[in-house]
């Protein structure tokens, strides 16, 4: 019965948080997908011990002094505090205490979700239509000449990042099945070619790729290695021909060194010569995106930071990228240096490359895959072990 009930609470998370319910005529049910998970995380408070991380109270604390501040001035950002960084933060302490089963349970719904969310995309580009975009991406998209699938999440932009992240999670994790690994790696990288994203896809092709291949061939038996190999080659094989010789590559394959997209994200860095007055710079606005569009004549403004400092000012966004950056930094020590900083390169490469990183879905979704792919060796009663022994010895 507990099973059954966190794995509703973990459909509520899940699927309310993407652009299924509004595509369906539900509208503003992202609050309402972290309910059931605050009512688990109390239920949990009452019948065992919690642990509660500093890094996650501290991002809480912050979201609130930004709730104030803003309603100091005459913003109301409660939304933005809740979803950006105060539901994030609960989900991490809700899936800080799980018990071994439960962690399995999120395991598999994770992968689940990243299973159908990377076939939907293929689906999409291959009956060229949308199934939950975003309804302004829907409409620029349809005056593309390319098309671009947008999966669950409604945006291509977003869906890559997504997948990378969760692509990334993927080569570090230890699976028992390395065809398996091998096939939802691959299979999210043939998704970057529905998106027909370039930057994601140059990304984990540079950082991610030769990784996985690499640890791939050094952790599989020696007597299946020729398996790996061969299934390596042929699907790069694919992909390669794929990428060259169809129209599946999209504007990966644009020759043009400086095209209106990569002029559009060398354009906002001019972003200050626009503000109006220092109020906007030290507090921002949540007019001030739609305002330097206007201003840069893009169809966005094409990068995290900069969307972040004109929605939250410099006196907020600092310390809030600090302490978020520091979050993910903490929880990633379980992983070995080379894997941890990857983890992070992949996160904060491709999300200052467009406004993901001021995007709730994107952090949300980073909890989701982190305490999914967590290595096992942190399973909750061996870290409350570990932590019982420290104090013990101090």
């Amino acid at each position: 019965m507990k099973q059954l009930i966190f794995f509703i609470v973990l459909l509520f998370a899940v699927l309310l948080n993407t652009k299924i319910a509004p595509s369906l005529g539900f509208e503003k049910v992202s609050t309402a997908a972290f309910l059931p998970l605050i009512l688990y995380l109390g239920y949990k408070w009452l019948t065992q011990k919690i642990h509660f991380d500093k890094e996650a109270i501290f991002v809480i604390v912050l979201a609130l002094i930004m709730f104030i501040l803003k309603w100091a001035v005459g913003q109301d950002y409660l939304k933005e505090a809740l979803m950006l960084m105060i539901f994030p933060m609960i989900a991490s302490i809700c899936f800080e205490n799980l018990s071994k089963n439960e962690c399995k349970l999120l395991f598999r719904v994770i992968v689940v979700f990243y299973i159908a969310n990377c076939g939907l995309s293929i689906v999409e580009w291959a009956l060229n239509y949308n199934f939950f975009a975003d309804p302004e991406w829907a409409e620029r998209n349809q005056s593309n000449d390319f098309f671009r699938s947008t999966a669950f999440i409604g945006h291509p932009l977003s869906n890559a990042q997504v997948v990378a992240v969760f692509m990334t999670f993927i080569a570090a994790y230890n699976f028992k099945s390395k065809s398996f690994q091998i096939l939802l790696f691959f299979l999210g990288y043939a998704s970057f070619f529905c998106f027909n994203v370039r930057g994601a896809t140059l990304v984990v092709s540079v950082l991610v790729v030769p990784y996985f291949i690499w640890k791939i061939n050094r952790t599989t038996r020696k007597d299946r290695k020729w398996i790996i190999k061969f299934s390596v080659i042929c699907l790069l094989a694919g992909l390669i021909y794929t990428v060259t010789q169809t129209s599946f590559g999209g504007r990966l394959m644009n020759m043009e060194i400086m095209d209106s997209s990569s002029q559009s994200r060398l354009n906002v860095f001019q972003f200050y010569n626009h503000y109006q007055s220092n109020d906007e710079l030290l507090w921002g606005n949540s007019y001030l995106y739609e305002y330097m569009m206007e201003k840069l004549g893009a169809g966005g403004v094409e990068n995290g930071v900069i969307t972040m400092l004109l929605d939250y000012g410099i006196i907020i966004t600092i310390p809030m990228l600090f302490l978020l950056f520091l979050f993910q930094f903490r929880k990633l020590s379980v992983y070995p240096n080379f894997e941890k900083w990857l983890l992070l390169a992949v996160f904060f490469i491709i999300g200052t490359m467009n406004p993901n990183l001021a995007r709730p879905i994107q952090w949300i979704m980073w909890i989701f895959a982190y305490y999914a792919f967590r290595p096992k060796t942190l399973h909750p009663q061996i870290r409350q072990l570990r932590i019982i022994n420290q104090k013990s010895k101090i």
